[in-house]
């Protein structure tokens, strides 16, 4: 029997979802997408099938809570997915699938055969499951040593000592994902064999390494366990978190002999180069073993390392955004899961227009940034549809440019050039985004003066700097005129300055009159440290949160 795929209904983040299964898959998105609830409903099924007394579709029966292998949560009801479970036949519950090829049979085509489990609240404190478990797949889910999943959640590191525990306690612990608490236990149940088993898989990713569990049933309260880097033994509590993580995962390969490994998130403890060999390594291992491995990531390198013919599925809001491989790397790169929109800064740095954004938390959920290389590298139409169509059309793209000295219309007609289905240029209000924090309002809430001084620090910083803010001016209007008026017809440098005069900083940068409010501003209170960490301020930049809210509801 070969696992083709599998189905999740009304679990947790998950409506419905079919996914193929591959020798190995990865499934990648943001925090809330699904992953997790996947990983979760698939093992919860597999631990139901394997321990309650009977599974049949006419019937119901029931697990007890204490008795269960595993449960994700002690408030069990609320796994459904919109709505509680009952416990009644037509309430509300969850259903998970294993759909298989009998690739033994000799059938063209072959036969698919489902075990299937519905899963709600019993009546006492309990899972009521019915379903279907056909005869030719129930040596895969039944028997007291048998374990058709194996779940591994992550670990975080290990106690200082483990005393020796019965395997039935072991088991169920790790199959609770407690295998950080019961890791040398786990290694205790092994043979040499699959200890040095372990010890291989570990070489291609962390290097030679030897591995030590000594209890001796005479005189051991503890269990000892001992790894070998470079000629020197090390306790196992001593190891890095990353080579705990992979201990870990190849002992539940071995030790439970799973028919398909639920691994949560393996990279977060691992180096990006290790993350990068990892996806190849567990494809081998899956093969050799003849198991399924799914996994969950936020990794690009993960992803980049994954061999051809893994299967990489990109989830979010609980649904297959895309199973297009270039397009989920792309996503990852450009960390645009769980996004709507992609700024394309002109700044390299972007501290400030991430606070800018910051003021309003149901945008910023929608958007991620990415610095630039100032206006000369500027994100052009082209290569910004270019970005959207190798995106798979998943995000709009919004590119920001400072104004600069611009006119009105000049800086109208640099916007409607950009104009494009999910495409859009933003210029900021004043000379640039430094301008927006150089405001009087801005600074009254930042150092608690009143609004009078703090336009008669900005005015002042304008009326005695006029030989370096005209010099800045010049310059920026000879790049415009280069850029937009080659064929000549600009407006003339008076006439542009004249109508400077009536923003709020006069024509100056931003960048500049911050550089003087450092100095100006008593008491040191006016800092970047200050700026970037100041809350509760008066609305700032109101066009770009309109400019974001436009191009979202395209």
């Amino acid at each position: 029997m070969k696992l083709e795929s599998i189905k999740v209904e009304k679990f947790k983040r998950i409506d419905a979802i079919e996914l193929p299964i591959a020798d190995l898959n990865i499934l990648v998105g943001s925090n809330g997408s699904g992953k997790s609830s996947i990983l979760q409903a698939l093992h919860l099924a597999s631990c139901l099938m394997r321990q309650v007394d009977r599974i049949r579709a006419e019937s119901t029966a029931m697990v007890s809570i204490n008795d269960l292998d595993y449960l994700p949560s002690d408030q069990y009801w609320k796994l459904g997915h919109g709505a509680d479970w009952g416990n009644k036949g037509n309430s509300p519950s969850s259903k998970v699938e294993f759909r298989f090829l009998d690739d033994a049979a000799v059938v063209v085509p072959p036969n698919i055969v489902t075990a299937k489990l519905v899963m709600r609240s019993a009546r006492n404190a309990g899972i009521s499951v019915q379903g279907e478990l056909p005869e030719s797949v129930r040596p895969l889910f039944r028997g007291q040593d048998v374990f058709f999943s194996g779940f591994i959640p992550g670990i975080s590191g290990i106690p200082n000592v483990e005393h020796k525990n019965s395997k039935r306690v072991v088991l169920k612990a790790c199959s609770f994902g407690d295998s950080n608490v019961y890791l040398r236990n786990a290694l205790n149940l092994l043979p040499a064999a699959d200890i040095v088993k372990i010890e291989e898989w570990l070489e291609p990713l962390l290097g030679a390494i030897k591995l030590k569990i000594v209890f001796d049933e005479s005189k051991d309260f503890d269990i000892h366990a001992h790894a070998e880097l470079n000629g020197r033994w090390t306790p196992l509590e001593l190891l890095g978190t990353g080579f705990l993580q992979l201990i870990q995962i190849f002992c539940y390969i071995l030790l439970f002999k799973p028919k398909i490994l639920l691994i949560d998130e393996p990279d977060i403890h691992l180096h990006p180069t290790i993350q990068e060999k990892l996806a190849s390594s567990l494809l081998e291992i899956a093969r050799a073993q003849e198991i399924k491995i799914v996994m969950s990531t936020h990794s690009p390198f993960i992803v980049r390392g994954a061999p051809v013919d893994a299967n990489v599925v990109w989830l979010a809001d609980g649904e297959i955004k895309s199973d297009d491989r270039s397009v989920v790397e792309l996503a990852l790169g450009w960390g645009a899961f769980g996004k709507q929109v992609i700024i394309v800064s002109e700044d390299a740095k972007n501290e400030l227009l991430k606070k800018l954004i910051r003021q309003w938390p149901e945008i910023e959920r929608s958007v991620t940034v990415l610095p630039g290389r100032g206006y000369k590298h500027l994100l052009t139409k082209a290569e910004a549809v270019e970005l959207r169509e190798s995106l798979g059309g998943k995000f709009k793209v919004l590119v920001h440019r400072d104004r600069d000295s611009l006119t009105d219309d000049e800086a109208a007609q640099l916007v409607d050039s950009y104009a494009a289905e999910g495409i859009a240029l933003w210029l900021t209000d004043q000379s640039d985004i430094e301008s927006e924090f150089c405001n009087p309002s801005f600074l009254s809430s930042l150092t608690g003066e009143t609004l009078a001084t703090c336009e008669g620090w900005v005015d002042h910083i304008i009326a005695n700097s006029t030989v370096p803010i005209s010099d800045q001016f010049a310059k920026q209007r000879v790049a415009a005129n280069q850029e937009l008026h080659g064929a000549g017809g600009s407006p003339t440098n008076a006439d542009v300055w004249a109508a400077l005069q009536h923003r709020p900083l006069k024509g100056a940068k931003g960048k500049f009159v911050m550089g003087q409010l450092k100095n100006r501003v008593p008491g040191n209170v006016y800092s970047e440290a200050s700026v970037e960490g100041h809350s509760g301020f008066p609305e700032l930049a109101p066009s770009l949160k309109n400019a974001i809210e436009q191009l979202i509801a395209q």
